[in-house]
C-alpha cells in the first residue's frame, strides 16, 4: 500500500501518474531515520508493482533536500564499545542496503528536485534519478570522511557512473561540498531553475515523463543501466529484443498514427 510514514518523516501523493515522494523531517535537515528505512524499502517495492505509478518525484519539504542518515544519533553510538558499535552498524546497513536495491530496481522515470543540500545517503536520490533539476541553492555534499565514514547508501556504485571514476573520487576524498553551477557542469544536475520555479518545473518534467508510453521507457530505463556490463552484440541483441516488443505494443499503433495525423499522442499505457 503507498502511504505516508506514520511518524511523518516522509510524505507520498499520487496523482497523474507521479507519485511524489517528501522527506519531511525539516527540523532535522530531512535527515532518514533508521526506523523510516524499512517503510521506505516497501513503498519502493510496492511502487514497483503498482500500474499506476509511471514515475517518481523526489523532494524535501523545506530548504535542505536530506541530509541523508541520522549522524545525530552517531553520539549515541561512541557511546557504546566498539565490538557493539560494529555489531549495531553490522546490523543496521543491511536495511539500508535493501532500500538501495529497491530504488535501483524501480523501472521507472525518477525526478528529483533539489532545493539545498543533499549528503550522505541522501546523495543517492539525486545521483540515481534520470532527471535531477535544482535551484541555486541546492549543494551535494561529499562529507562521509569528515566523520570519518567511508561512504555508503550507494553513492560509491552511482556516482562514478554520473562524474566517471577519477572525478568521483576526487569529491569522496576531499570530502568536497559541489554547488549548483559546478554540479550542472558535472553532469549530477540537468537543469537550474528559479528558487520560485523549482516545484512547477520539476512537476512538469515528472507529468511529462508519466506520459510516456512504458514498455517504451522502462526498456530503455533498463537498456542503458545494462550496458556497461555487456558486449556489443549483447547490447545490440537487448536493442533487438527492444524494438520487437515495442511494435507489439499498442502505443506503438498510436504514435505512428499520431505522428502521421500531426498530433500529440494519448498513449494508451499512460491512460
Amino acid at each position: 500500500m503507498i502511504e505516508s510514514a506514520e511518524d511523518g518523516s516522509y510524505l507520498v501523493e499520487l496523482a497523474d501518474g507521479v507519485l511524489r515522494l517528501s522527506f519531511n523531517r525539516p527540523q532535522f535537515g530531512n535527515a532518514i531515520p533508521k526506523t523510516a528505512v524499512p517503510g521506505l524499502t516497501d513503498l519502493f517495492r510496492v511502487a514497483q508493482a503498482t500500474p499506476q505509478v509511471r514515475c517518481l518525484l523526489v523532494r524535501g519539504e523545506g530548504k535542505i533536500f536530506s541530509a541523508g542518515g541520522d549522524v545525530a544519533s552517531f553520539s549515541e553510538s561512541i557511546k557504546q564499545d566498539v565490538a557493539t558499535r560494529q555489531a549495531d552498524f553490522a546490523r543496521r546497513l543491511p536495511l539500508a542496503r535493501g532500500l538501495i536495491e529497491a530504488i535501483a530496481a524501480f523501472d521507472r522515470p525518477i525526478v528529483a528536485s533539489v532545493r539545498g543540500a543533499a549528503a550522505g545517503a541522501g546523495l543517492f536520490y539525486p545521483l540515481a534519478a534520470d532527471y535531477a533539476i535544482g535551484d541555486e541553492t541546492a549543494a551535494f555534499i561529499f562529507a562521509h570522511q569528515r566523520v570519518g565514514l567511508t561512504p555508503d547508501g550507494g553513492v560509491t556504485a552511482v556516482l562514478p557512473q554520473v562524474v566517471g571514476v577519477r572525478m568521483a573520487r576526487m569529491l569522496l576524498m576531499t570530502a568536497a561540498r559541489v554547488d549548483a553551477s559546478e554540479a550542472l557542469r558535472l553532469g549530477i544536475l540537468h537543469r537550474i531553475v528559479a528558487a520560485d520555479a523549482l516545484e512547477d518545473e520539476a512537476l512538469k518534467m515528472a507529468k511529462r515523463l508519466a506520459r510516456a508510453p512504458q514498455t517504451a521507457i522502462r526498456r530503455a530505463k533498463m537498456m542503458v543501466n545494462a550496458s556497461p556490463a555487456l558486449t556489443l552484440s549483447e547490447i545490440l541483441d537487448s536493442e533487438t529484443d527492444g524494438i520487437v516488443a515495442c511494435v507489439g505494443d499498442d502505443d506503438f499503433a498510436e504514435g505512428v498514427t499520431a505522428f502521421m495525423e500531426k498530433r500529440a499522442p494519448d498513449f494508451p499505457s499512460t491512460r
